[in-house]
């Protein structure tokens, strides 16, 4: 019992030291990763090397989890709190012409019962240091009956509930004011319209804030069109309220609107901005009249100059809202409300406004919906043709066990001695001899010489009978080979098309822009480029992708489009290649991201004479993600190089097209199976790098070691696993780490001897230029190798650089 406590105790123990290891080398999610897909990281120390898998230890990963989270839930509703806070504060103050308008029973009637709380005490207390608690009662019980009701409804309504409890509550309170006599006159008529514009401006409210509470960007529908613009002038005009000297904020905010919907989205978004924020200039002060009837025409201008440079169109944003200063006879108000809008213009030029507006909101239509469809079809699809396979897969599996051939002892037993007179005597009287020489019988080769049981009455027979049911035998265990190859190769081929029908609905769930696809075939156009079809599209991390079609025999320079296309976009692009297929070809270029990743290589063959067996490649996809692979054909020379590449070339442009990794080699897979009669296989070592965020996924097929730099520790990966080609079923090793900036990888191919990992090891510690290191482990391992040619050699080298962008 204390033997089997202690042996617990060690094992806990043990447990506890890989989570340690583990924490001082990767971040959270790549230590769950590592103990439940049981990684065999090797860590070397000294002149040993430390062999651990590390398993399951899920429950104090998941309460470190949920201790964060829970902190994060909490931070966030507190600044929810304070924001409401502050937005009651500002309303509260705002007023349009000198006239208060009931805005803040609005917020509180859209807004959850919590956050009503914190709008109530934010206006009184903005009431309070205005001198205005008294001046304003109605105001106050209407914001007071609003909350309250608020906790009657409960926490989830629509916008429907929000604008009838908006109405009611503030008419209500005009009521009670006016039984009291508190109202006279045609201040009836002036509280009528205030219900009705608290009404409307809470069931708008509400309307955003679902959107906004589905998370970032906020994707705006044609039906959510007009309760964001009159929640956008209202906002605007209730800026316009706070000023600083003579800087007003809501003018300050209204020109860096209109500067970026212009830019963003140029003719249209400029006029629909600039008129909006016109509104909102007028129901703000009217002596500002003369600046905001300029805005509209502001907004198409410097929208029909969205192509040039972010200051032309500051400047003529500048000129414009000049010529409203003259037309208005060089007021001081629209001086003012000038002033304030060459800041906001100031604030277009030195922020990333249009990153900023991706991130914040965008435009979708019926084509974001058809997208949603295409992608439910093609999942639906997927997930039939995998019903089908499992189905298919079930039934063969049920029909191989009842179809396992015979014993050929059974057999003969049964049809040959069954018919024979002295079976009696075989089978009772000599049963023991009789069953033993019938086993070595049935044990016995094809070819061996078989003896029948002494007393047998027909051994020529018998031996006869035996060898025609161990060929009958062999017959039917190579046809049931053949079928479970063409079996195995078949389901294969099914799991290869859900994978291609999951990736294309992927593909189409993806948002693309009409006016940023219409500004890069203007730019095109203007340099006489023909391409067949152009798409601007936003993926993950708000990364713009570029996709060029053009004809086969068409000339793209990738260089020269890319220059072009940077300026006319205004943001950083990188080419990921220039990729053909048929008789088309594709270009496409992406947004430069957080990280950048630097490679270098070397290659040595076992013999001079012969070109290396081994291949690499380095590429990028459109995701973001830079690639580096690594092949080693069997054996040396030619044909092994012929191998490699093969699956270099064919994976490179199965993943640059959207394929999945392990979908890609899959489909290599049995390219290699079936692509002669003799056995030719091929190991791949694939690392995957997010340039967003440094993360990387290693992929191995019977690949060589990679070694890992991170920090300071150097972390040995190895892996047993069978290469492309060799079966029909290729699973890979999968890991994924955390990378941080000056981290670096090493992918070598299977030439290496163990030996030389101290001194690679060593090499890494020391640094220095990423081709020089591949070129000294290159040599190293060519002058070890002399004399006693084992294996091609190659070293793939990446290093991690640039910080992680905001």
């Amino acid at each position: 019992m204390n033997t089997t406590r202690k042996i617990v105790n060690t094992k806990k123990q043990q447990i506890r030291s890989a989570e340690r290891i583990c924490c001082r080398s990767l971040l959270p999610v790549q230590i769950r990763h590592a103990l439940q897909k049981q990684c065999a990281i090797i860590g070397y120390a000294g002149q040993t090397e430390t062999h651990t898998i590390y398993e399951q230890t899920r429950g104090w990963m998941t309460m470190n989890d949920w201790k964060h989270l829970r902190a994060a839930k909490k931070l966030h509703g507190g600044l929810g709190l304070l924001g409401c806070a502050a937005a009651a504060c500002l309303l509260a103050a705002a007023n349009y012409n000198g006239v208060q308008v009931p805005l803040n029973t609005a917020l509180s009637a859209a807004l959850p019962p919590l956050s009503g709380i914190a709008v109530l005490a934010g206006s009184l207390f903005t009431y309070a240091l205005t001198g205005m608690l008294t001046q304003q009662p109605i105001l106050i019980c209407a914001l007071a009956l609003a909350t309250l009701l608020r906790w009657i409804f409960g926490v989830r309504h629509s916008p429907v509930t929000a604008a009838a409890l908006a109405a009611g509550s503030t008419l209500l309170s005009a009521v009670v004011f006016w039984l009291a006599g508190m109202m006279h006159g045609r201040e009836w008529l002036t509280w009528l319209a205030c219900s009705v514009l608290a009404g409307v401006l809470a069931g708008c409210v509400r309307q955003v804030m679902a959107r906004f509470e589905a998370g970032f960007p906020v994707c705006l529908h044609e039906q959510d069109t007009p309760a964001f613009a009159v929640c956008c002038i209202m906002g605007l005009a209730a800026l316009c309220s706070v000023q600083v000297f003579t800087v007003s904020f809501g003018v300050l905010a209204a020109v860096f609107l209109i500067l970026t919907a212009a830019k963003r989205y140029r003719a249209t978004g400029g006029v629909v901005c600039g008129t909006l924020s016109a509104c909102a200039l007028l129901l703000a002060d009217a002596q500002t009249a003369g600046f905001a009837a300029v805005l509209p025409a502001a907004g198409f201008l410097t929208g029909w100059l969205a192509g040039k440079r972010a200051s032309v169109q500051f400047l003529v944003m500048q000129v414009m809202g000049g010529l409203g200063l003259m037309l208005s006879g060089w007021n001081p108000t629209v001086a003012n409300a000038w002033v304030s809008g060459m800041i906001g213009g100031m604030a277009f030029l030195f922020l990333p406004a249009v990153q900023i507006a991706d991130a914040v909101i965008q435009w979708s239509d019926s084509d974001t919906d058809l997208s949603t469809l295409t992608q439910a079809r093609m999942e639906f699809m997927c997930d039939t043709i995998a019903n089908v396979r499992g189905s298919a897969e079930r039934i063969a599996n049920m029909l191989a066990k009842q179809e396992a051939p015979d014993d050929p002892a059974d057999y003969v037993r049964e049809h040959f001695c069954g018919q024979c007179r002295s079976r009696t005597t075989c089978w009772e009287h000599c049963a023991m001899e009789t069953t033993r020489c019938f086993a070595a019988m049935s044990a016995a080769g094809l070819s061996e010489t078989l003896r029948a049981p002494l007393g047998c009455l027909k051994p020529e027979q018998l031996t006869a009978e035996f060898q025609r049911a161990k060929r009958q035998n062999a017959v039917t265990r190579t046809l049931a080979a053949r079928l479970r190859e063409s079996q195995t190769l078949l389901f294969s081929q099914m799991r290869i098309t859900e994978d291609l029908l999951h990736g294309a609905g992927n593909q189409a769930q993806r948002t693309y822009h009409r006016e940023l696809t219409r500004t890069v075939t203007d730019a095109l156009s203007k340099y006489d480029i023909s391409v067949r079809a152009a798409a601007v599209e936003t993926a993950e991390n708000q990364r713009m992708v570029i996709e060029l079609y053009a004809a086969g025999d068409a000339e793209l320079d990738a260089e020269f489009i890319t220059e072009i296309l940077c300026d006319a976009t205004g943001r950083e692009l990188h080419c990921c290649g220039l990729e053909t297929a048929g008789d088309g070809q594709r270009l496409v270029l992406q947004t430069v991201g957080g990280y950048t990743v630097s490679t270098a290589a070397a290659q040595c063959a076992v013999h001079e004479d012969e070109p290396c067996g081994d291949c690499w490649d380095t590429f990028s996809d459109s995701a973001g993600c830079v690639y580096l692979a690594v092949s080693d054909g069997m054996g040396s020379g030619r044909h092994a190089a012929v191998d490699a590449r093969i699956v270099l070339t064919h994976f490179r442009s199965l993943v640059q097209s959207g394929m999945d990794c392990q979908a890609a080699a899959r489909m290599i897979n049995a390219i290699m199976l079936t692509k002669s009669g003799d056995e030719r296989f091929a190991t791949l070592d694939v690392a995957k790098i997010c340039t967003d965020t440094a993360a990387v996924t290693l992929y191995k097929y019977g690949a060589g070691p990679t070694f890992i730099k991170h920090g300071e520790r150097i972390t040995l990966c190895q892996a047993a696993t069978a290469p492309i080609g060799i079966l029909p079923l290729a699973d890979p090793y999968t890991t994924v780490l955390k990378l941080e900036r000056g981290d670096m990888l090493f992918l070598l191919s299977d030439g290496l001897d163990d030996s030389l990992f101290p001194y690679i090891r060593q090499q890494i510690r020391q640094g220095g230029d990423l081709q020089a290191l591949a070129h000294t482990v290159c040599a190293k391992a060519q002058r070890d190798a002399k004399g006693t040619p084992r294996d091609d050699v190659t070293v793939l080298v990446a290093a991690i650089s640039g910080d992680e962008k905001q």
